[in-house]
């Protein structure tokens, strides 16, 4: 399939995300919080999106796998395959903080192809399609042209998700850009992909439902988004990423990120 074909599924996945909204509207109440084996947080919103969302793709598209944050995996060698992370950020969603969002992908062999991230606050939806672009509840979006990291801003995960490794590479970045944002989590690459964020990273403890789908929301906007070495992200991927607005702004954060100097060449 060609990414005009990527595309045909732009309708299907606004349909989704309105599904996530609802869910997480209709069910606030229940917010008891439960603590999975990892030491994560789940609640009951978390599965309820996810089994809703997984009932409405197994019913139009049942030969697609789809891999989830909180129930098992489906047929996950198929060639289009749907990645969900149906409350990403949790701790902030059972705070009663807005910092929070559902994450819908679907990958072709492996390949982030599209990507939601939807506030069901706000009801802000984007979707990013892998070229063929970025659009914020149907408005197409681009990332900024800043070049130069010390005119622009940046935002952080949760700083306990950087180890000892990687910790001086934030260190940094942040120590030359602009002014620095903390814990934006997905709705800071939405953010990004609007032209409202330079740079955004995740330290280590990503899993490929938390990455997937800010790939082609990135992407699709005109930014980059890989991980620390600058490697593309898959299916497969876990750990920090970074991702940025534009070409400069992200060789210039691999370069700090891995031990480099920075020089603002403007």
């Amino acid at each position: 399939m060609q990414n005009t074909e990527v595309g045909d599924f732009r309708e299907f996945a606004t349909e989704l995300a309105k599904i996530a909204i609802a869910v997480v509207s209709g069910n606030r109440a229940d917010l008891q919080v439960e603590v999975k084996r990892d030491g994560s947080p789940v609640t009951g919103v978390d599965v309820a999106v996810e089994t809703a969302l997984r009932a409405r793709i197994e019913s139009e598209y049942p030969d697609h796998g789809i891999l989830g944050e909180e129930l098992p995996e489906r047929n996950p060698d198929a060639e289009w395959c749907w990645v969900i992370d149906p409350i990403d950020g949790t701790s902030q969603f059972a705070a009663g903080l807005p910092n929070y969002g559902s994450l819908i992908a679907l990958c072709r062999r492996g390949m982030p192809q599209l990507g939601i991230i939807c506030q069901p606050d706000t009801e802000d939806i984007f979707i990013g399609v892998s070229g063929l672009g970025t659009w914020r509840n149907g408005v197409s979006v681009q990332t900024a042209r800043t070049a130069a990291l010390s005119e622009t801003n940046l935002c952080i995960s949760d700083p306990d998700a950087f180890d000892d490794a990687i910790r001086p590479g934030m260190r940094r970045l942040r120590a030359v850009a602009g002014w620095t944002l903390y814990e934006g989590g997905c709705l800071s690459f939405g953010a990004l992909a609007a032209g409202r964020i330079g740079v955004s990273i995740y330290g280590s403890n990503l899993e490929n439902f938390d990455i997937c789908a800010l790939v082609p929301v990135v992407e699709g906007a005109g930014g980059i988004i890989t991980d620390w070495r600058g490697v593309a992200l898959t299916i497969e991927s876990r750990g920090e990423i970074v991702a940025s607005a534009n070409r400069e702004l992200h060789d210039a954060a691999l370069s700090l990120l891995n031990g480099g100097q920075y020089q603002d060449d403007g």
